[in-house]
């Protein structure tokens, strides 16, 4: 036989391979040809090609058929390896395990969402994937694009401005839509009145924002009408806030869903802010090389079932 380096293997396709597969089991040419939907002599030129590309008859003809040669019998177990191969990647990437997965899961993710839906998907994890690792990195928007872009992360949760000519690389699921709140104190006067923004523009306000004064929906409905806020603290984090607003009558604009969830651990009180059309979408992002990756629909899922508040407990032994 010539030298398998010497073989050029444009000459192998899975036809002929499946021939040589169908002449083992059968034995007879009219029937390989019957069973692949062949003509006979297709079936005859593939076992030629087999005969010049191994360089060994590979069967001889006998008044019963077709008798197999000793090194047909030493290449069929190779030849089913290949075809199976073959088959399962024509089936697709294999399911994600979360049982037995063992890996780090890094999210791209601030203070708003690091307080909502991490908790819950972290909680969620100890007992569906408890091997899984959650890092999380304080990026957003287009910070957080560019680390998916470059592999950094693997996920990215929060408000997105989608750049038109990048906006293929990405799949992003929607999760919620989300309205901003103006909180403040317990017994705060401004809650007193029903809100309006004339009196919030009154007000003493905290900042939250890791990179400076940053606008949002509030800032823009307040500037239509001639409006802003009176910033006096500016801090990095929602930790470090909370208990301002907490100790003080300084109010801070919230994503509802934040101010739910902490209102009762930091007493303090809130209210819908009074604009129109206030609401904004939080996504969880991916990149589009990870269309079809078993672990990151998996995710995927998990994130819908978490929002859907089909959490997974674990249940302590006694």
């Amino acid at each position: 036989m010539s030298d398998i380096n010497q073989i050029d293997l444009r000459l192998v396709d899975t036809t002929i391979l499946l021939v040589f597969l169908g002449a083992m089991r059968h034995r007879k040419a009219t029937t390989v040809a019957a069973e692949m939907g062949l003509t006979q002599p297709a079936v005859s030129h593939a076992l030629k090609r087999l005969r010049r590309l191994y360089d060994d008859p590979l069967f001889l003809r006998r008044a019963h058929g077709l008798e197999p040669t000793a090194f047909s019998f030493e290449l069929e177990p190779k030849v089913r390896r290949i075809l199976r191969l073959i088959s399962e990647t024509l089936d697709g990437p294999e399911p994600f395990q979360p049982g037995s997965a063992n890996f780090d899961l890094r999210i791209g993710a601030f203070d708003y969402e690091s307080s909502g839906l991490i908790p819950d998907l972290i909680a969620d994890l100890q007992t569906t994937a408890p091997k899984v690792n959650v890092h999380t990195f304080p990026l957003d928007n287009q910070d957080a694009l560019e680390a998916l872009v470059q592999g950094q992360i693997d996920l990215s949760v929060g408000y997105f401005d989608f750049p038109t000519e990048r906006e293929s690389s990405f799949i992003y699921q929607k999760l919620y839509d989300e309205t901003y709140v103006i909180a403040g104190r317990k017994d705060h006067p401004i809650f007193a009145e029903p809100l309006t923004l004339q009196c919030i523009a009154s007000e003493q306000h905290l900042l939250i924002s890791p990179r400076g004064p940053r606008r949002n929906l509030v800032d823009h409905a307040m500037a239509l009408h001639g409006l802003q806020r009176q910033v006096r603290t500016v801090v990095p984090s929602l930790l470090s806030a909370l208990p301002i607003i907490e100790t003080s009558d300084q109010l801070v604009v919230l994503p509802k869903r934040v101010a739910e969830r902490n209102a009762d651990r930091f007493q303090f009180e809130f209210q819908d802010v009074p604009i129109d059309g206030g609401s904004f979408e939080l996504h969880a992002v991916r990149h589009v090389r990870n269309a079809r990756n078993p672990f990151h629909i998996w995710l995927e899922a998990t994130l819908s079932r978490l929002l859907t508040g089909q959490r997974t407990f674990r249940v302590s032994k006694k």
